[in-house]
């Protein structure tokens, strides 16, 4: 077996980096996906995945920037391929629910 290596600390970093899961990855996404749609602020969501994940604010921002690209051109293009006329917010939490479904996988 291979020896776990530890995590690296590198040249202006304050606390090491390790890497999450895409599984983790997707967690978190989901849980910011669900604050936004919520109607949380941006530092209501830092406060909030910092304690949770252990996430730095700059990683949060990542996954805010995430979610909310999604909203806008994932959502808007699948509306736009759909004959039906279904609010982009119901395509929304469809995502969301589609990312606690991978979460707990």
């Amino acid at each position: 077996m291979k020896p776990i290596k530890p995590p690296t600390i590198r040249p202006g970093q304050r606390r090491p980096y390790v890497k999450g899961t895409q599984a983790q990855i997707d967690q978190r996404r989901g849980f910011v996906a669900r604050m936004l749609d919520a109607g949380a602020t941006k530092t209501e969501i830092h406060s909030a995945v910092r304690q949770r994940f252990n996430v730095e604010w700059r990683q949060c921002d990542r996954y805010v920037d995430f979610a909310a690209t999604a909203k806008n051109t994932r959502l808007a293009h699948a509306h736009a391929q759909t004959s039906s006329q279904i609010p982009l917010n119901e395509y929304y939490r469809e995502l969301i629910k589609m990312y606690q479904d991978t979460a707990k996988r």
